[in-house]
């Protein structure tokens, strides 16, 4: 188990056993390289710890520790943890400011304690069979225990097809899961418990609403996030993609270093905007070591698409994981540590699913048997040739039809990839029976959730489901992958916390997002920065198809299909058709949507492959 996760830890290894637990770890030596050895155990020798993850606030919370009379051997965060845990028990978890996983092993009363942080960013999968217990970071590790039976979770399944995001706590494996984002776990002999320590919740009343004030109040908890994760025995570098979030904690990153912070930046080839050259100008205004990484578009071989999944361990849809691994690969070559934006368009309304969401709910003001007739007539619209190939038919249909679902199911429709009637004929009914919108942790919604705006309805959504189970997997899994840190100074808590006074007017303004990033940060980057399109970190994957690109598609979907006849051949032969053919949006089909029903086939029957995966 330990061997499969060296990639994370490149520097050392750790191993304790007794009669009731055996623990092993990988260390990334970043913080007391010469003394930071795990586990490490407290002064009774009665307790110990495995970790994984960076405490920011440590020197802070050994303070507190030195004047309840404590000594410390090592200058390491992770030995901070073992005696706050002796000091504070479970509370402790509410003093922690970082990103974390961990398992502290109580030898006398045969317990473990297992905590993640807050918002997910460090990944912890377990397996019980109520005989034994099993974690690890990464799923190609927790496989290496042969007992854990590798059979397809259906459970999962519609989840995955429908949105491409399966929620915490299950995943695609049977009893395979994950310890959900700011949770903690609770073994002993008897019986497991997992509990919630944090839970994000919004005002029901913004307290915060004029721009002078937000500016004010979150200039200096910003600062201070990014300063805190500073905190290294390592140079750190930055992701510099030319958007607000990279370019904010860039700015703010050099405005505290003496020496040119190195900043990194991936370009591709033929991409329908090139944001390099922003980058270039932010790096130059705020006087950073520049580095641009270029990615030409014939560069998919399938050695990429086997990194994803022996990292990932499950099938994973976003295809931007393949430039993060590139850009992961060429960073770890100068630094161990990198900052990045991450965490910006959730704390700060950022992201255009945000906008759209708010329309349609507008758009439901409109009585329903109206909206009902229209969606029938657009329904028509697509079938007739000629306006069949109308793209703007498909979006206002899509409007329509999606508002007439309730609003806790509009989340789901605005991130769907198959629909409910394409996944019916993929596993030839099925799943007919399934209701697709009960997300385990999204069915309970906090206690006053139906006083919130639409706004911070649908930014809860990503920030408890797709955060956890889509971006922050790809991070760790890629930088990790490449033996990098990657911290995001957007996910510190406390300016979570001071993020949610604000009004929906700061945060979307005149159909802008991060309206209080633009002007917090009009003084210290130059205005290009703001001026341009919202383009994410994604890739033209229907570009990327080239001939080893289509072998792949064939080989998984026909040739080498590891369950075969498990979909219908003629099913399969029209989602490769689309997905290889499909160069122009309709307004039935975007190319988005077609070619990555391809990818997410092929990643799931290529994860089956490679896992051995009984259906």
């Amino acid at each position: 188990m330990n061997k499969a996760i060296e990639h994370r830890g490149p520097d050392e290894a750790g191993f304790f056993s007794d009669s009731f637990c055996t623990m092993a770890m990988r260390r990334l030596a970043i913080i007391d390289q010469a003394n930071g050895q795990q586990p490490i155990f407290n002064d009774a020798r009665d307790k110990c710890i495995v970790f994984n993850g960076e405490i920011y606030n440590f020197k802070a919370l050994k303070k507190v520790l030195v004047n309840k009379g404590y000594s410390f051997k090592t200058n390491s965060d992770t030995e901070v943890l073992i005696y706050l845990y002796e000091t504070f028990g479970l509370n402790m978890l509410d003093m922690l400011k970082g990103m974390f996983a961990f398992c502290i092993y109580d030898l006398k009363n045969k317990t473990c304690f297992l905590a993640r942080d807050p918002f997910g960013e460090k990944p912890l999968y377990y397996h019980w069979d109520k005989n034994v217990f099993s974690f690890s970071s990464e799923i190609k590790s927790l496989l290496q225990n042969q007992s854990i039976p590798r059979r397809l979770n259906y459970e999962a399944l519609p989840y995955y097809f429908r949105t491409s995001l399966v929620p915490e706590p299950i995943t695609l494996l049977e009893k395979v899961k994950v310890l959900p984002a700011g949770h903690y776990l609770i073994l002993n002999d008897q019986q497991l418990e997992v509990k919630p320590y944090f839970k994000p919740d919004y005002q029901d009343t913004a307290s915060i609403d004029t721009i002078d004030e937000a500016v004010e109040l979150i200039r200096p908890f910003l600062q201070r996030a990014v300063q805190r994760q500073t905190v290294s025995d390592v140079p750190i570098g930055a992701f510099l993609s030319g958007g607000i979030d990279s370019s904010t904690i860039v700015a703010l990153l050099q405005q505290n270093s003496s020496t040119p912070v190195k900043t990194f930046n991936v370009r591709f080839e033929n991409q329908a905007y090139d944001e390099s050259k922003i980058a270039k100008k932010v790096a130059e205004y705020c006087g950073t070591d520049h580095h641009e990484v270029f990615i030409p578009n014939v560069d998919f071989s399938p050695s990429i698409f086997w990194t994803i999944i022996d990292h990932v361990g499950l099938p994973f849809r976003d295809s931007s994981a393949i430039p993060s691994f590139l850009i992961s690969q060429e960073i770890s070559k100068h630094v161990k540590v990198a900052l990045s934006g991450d965490g910006g368009d959730e704390l700060f309304g950022g992201y255009d699913l945000f906008q759209w969401y708010r329309k349609i709910v507008n758009i439901k003001k409109v009585a329903r048997p109206i909206r009902a007739l229209v969606n029938n007539g657009l329904g028509i619209a697509q079938t007739i040739p000629g306006l069949n190939q109308l793209s703007s038919i498909r979006k206002i249909k899509r409007g329509i039809h999606t508002s007439l679902m309730t609003e806790k199911d509009i989340p789901i429709a605005l991130n769907e990839l198959f629909s409910e009637h394409q996944m019916s004929s993929l596993l030839n009914g099925n799943l007919t029976d399934i209701d697709y919108s009960d997300y385990p942790l999204l069915s309970t919604y906090p206690e006053g959730f139906n006083n919130w705006s639409a706004l911070r309805k649908i930014m809860y959504y990503r920030l408890i489901h797709t955060l956890p189970a889509n971006m922050l997997i790809k991070v760790d899994r890629m930088s990790m992958a490449n033996s990098l840190e990657v911290r995001a100074p957007f996910l510190d808590h406390e300016l979570f916390s001071l993020s949610t006074k604000l009004s929906d007017e700061l945060l979307i303004n005149q159909g802008k997002g991060k309206y209080i990033l633009r002007k917090l940060m009009e003084n210290d980057l130059p205005a290009e920065v703001f001026n341009h399109p919202k383009t994410g970190f994604n890739i033209p994957l229907y570009q990327y198809q080239n001939k080893a690109y289509q072998s792949l598609a064939q080989q998984l979907l026909f040739d080498e299909n590891p369950w075969p006849g498990w979909i219908k051949k003629e099913v399969l032969e029209a989602i490769y058709k689309r997905g290889i053919h499909t160069k122009k949006d309709s307004a039935n089909l975007t190319v988005f949507q077609a070619s990555h029903q391809l990818w997410m086939l092929m990643q799931l029957l290529g994860w089956a492959k490679r896992f051995n995966v009984e259906n």
